[in-house]
């Protein structure tokens, strides 16, 4: 689509009130004119007063919208959102030409992939930029946003993407954000698991975790875990982090079948994932993140 028929982000709707995009939607007071829709509609309404926007009862009240925003927790439900489903209509229905839909969930690169030619048909835009820094970025407007768009796309969904993250980065085409995001996540579960095993093993010594977090921190083994997991989470033994062990789960997932599409073969993410398949086997449905650091000290006896 050329520059001169983009349109000017007049009104923007938001799709997916949780833990992320309660605190997203903030940031986009007094931005644009805002459209909030949640299947809670409590959520809707507290979003929309906090944001200075209008609280909508369906997908249908979006049709007016230049840009809506997708924070959604699947890529299934991200289709029914798009497409429609169960005699509703989805965004590629409702939309007029020219509208952009901007992915922000964690979804499957393939899935994005088919949306886009599916939007491009109807002559709407989409992109996928989903974000990493928890709910501490989102709550500060400091999240990272990994894109997958066309240069001219990238640029026009930029200054609205700006306020919701200070590291808007253009990762590739589109579905690379999706993509990348998938294989942050691995990396991240990763550094995780192995860093819950490490910890597990300097306590069994006789370490005292609190000292040996420091030391590590402060060291070649220090990572995201040991500078805010740890300290926020781990060592205070509340085990509530404020990401879900099964959206992280979902992640790993989605960067394993990525890896596997390549014809790649790894030893450690495959290990990895096994590891996330049995936490979530064994944990309860709401679980956090951290269950995985719980369950590894407990299976250490501690």
């Amino acid at each position: 689509m050329s520059q001169n028929h983009y349109r000017a982000h007049q009104t923007v709707g938001f799709v997916g009130l949780g833990m992320m995009g309660s605190r997203m939607v903030r940031h986009l007071k007094g931005y644009a004119d805002l459209l909030i829709f949640d299947v809670d509609a409590s959520r809707a309404q507290l979003a929309a007063s906090e944001a200075n926007g209008k609280a909508v009862s369906s997908i249908s009240d979006l049709a007016k919208a230049d840009v809506v925003i997708l924070m959604l927790p699947n890529s299934k439900i991200v289709d029914i959102v798009v497409r429609g489903g169960n005699g509703q209509p989805g965004l590629l229905d409702i939309l007029s030409k020219g509208a952009m839909i901007i992915d922000m969930s964690s979804a499957t690169p393939a899935n994005t992939i088919e949306n886009e030619k599916l939007a491009r048909s109807k002559d709407l835009i989409y992109m996928d930029a989903p974000v990493s820094g928890g709910p501490g970025g989102a709550d500060s407007g400091k999240l990272a946003i990994m894109v997958g768009a066309t240069v001219d796309d990238f640029a026009h969904a930029k200054p609205l993407l700006d306020k919701m993250g200070t590291n808007v980065i253009l990762a590739g085409h589109i579905g690379s954000g999706h993509a990348v995001k998938a294989l942050n996540n691995l990396l991240s579960a990763t550094i995780l698991a192995a860093t819950s095993e490490v910890f597990a093993a300097g306590e069994k010594f006789g370490l005292d975790p609190h000292i040996m977090q420091q030391i590590v921190n402060a060291s070649s083994g220090s990572s995201y875990a040991t500078s805010h997991t740890w300290p926020r989470a781990v060592l205070p033994k509340s085990y509530d982090f404020g990401f879900a062990l099964a959206l992280m789960h979902k992640d790993v997932g989605i960067a394993m079948s990525l890896i596997e599409s390549t014809g790649m073969q790894t030893v450690i993410s495959n290990a990895s994932a096994q590891l996330w398949d049995q936490a979530l086997k064994a944990a309860h449905p709401t679980a956090d993140m951290t269950e995985i650091t719980r369950q590894i000290q407990k299976a250490a006896g501690l």
